[in-house]
């Protein structure tokens, strides 16, 4: 499975940065709270990624025997659905709320709720790209369709011709074994700094409730002030921004 973020090294910031730089200021160093600012680090991250920082990634994954993908464990939202051409291109795919998730059963309803041919979008993992070339089509979607079952965890696809998917979508940013692995956009970093601080005397006794209050106000001023300086950092933008990561990991 390859993995593409769509942020460039200078956008970026890693959890135990973060971290470090926090317990610096604040005279700490034991083993025990790094891990509790870890822990309240990757809520945090959850929930920045869930309506502030919108962190998108794309990865490539395989269909297996029953035409259907594993949803990733920090997977929010898809942005959109394809598969490679032998142009180095993603065709998308449309969507078809009536695809079967029942084994076995085929759906007799050829309609979608794309009923055109979708754009298409240059797709070059080996030299870490990955832009946007929009056009027009018209008639069926003639590249397959998908449907997202939720309570299953995965994506299931029809009428497909290839078995390899291309899924774009939001993450909530909790993937990676340790801080260093773990980034958010240099946007958010003092939100994040905010939200650490604030969790972290939230429940301490001999703290006064003015100075919880304060910390609480900070965050979200912080996390207001992320979501601004986020919008005006544009999706075409970010689609044509060089990747910071190009890196192979386990199949889901």
């Amino acid at each position: 499975m390859i993995i593409l973020d769509k942020m460039t090294e200078a956008q970026i910031i890693t959890l135990d940065e973060v971290i470090q730089s926090l317990l610096v200021e604040e005279g700490k160093s034991s083993e025990h709270e790094y891990l509790r600012y870890f822990n309240i680090g990757l809520k945090g991250l959850k929930e920045l990624n869930f309506d502030t920082v919108r962190q998108v990634k794309a990865v490539e994954l395989i269909l297996d025997s029953k035409n259907t993908i594993t949803l990733p464990l920090d997977y929010v939202k898809y942005v959109r659905i394809g598969t490679p051409d032998s142009d180095g291109k993603i065709q998308y795919l449309g969507h078809k709320k009536n695809i079967s998730f029942v084994p076995g059963s085929v759906s007799t309803d050829s309609s979608s709720d794309d009923t055109t041919d979708p754009p298409v979008f240059h797709y070059n993992a080996y030299n870490d790209g990955l832009w946007g070339r929009y056009g027009q089509g018209g008639g069926n979607n003639s590249n397959g369709y998908y449907r997202v079952n939720h309570d299953a965890g995965t994506i299931e696809f029809s009428d497909m011709s290839t078995s390899t998917i291309i899924l774009e979508y939001i993450s909530d940013g909790s993937t990676g074994l340790t801080g260093k692995d773990i980034t958010i956009h240099a946007f958010a970093e003092e939100a994040l700094r905010s939200y650490i601080y604030w969790k972290s005397i939230y429940r301490k006794r001999g703290i006064n409730m003015n100075e919880k209050q304060i910390a609480k106000k900070e965050y979200y001023n912080q996390k207001r002030l992320a979501r601004a300086r986020m919008q005006s950092f544009n999706k075409d933008e970010a689609l044509q921004t060089t990747r910071k990561a190009f890196k192979q990991s386990p199949k889901f």
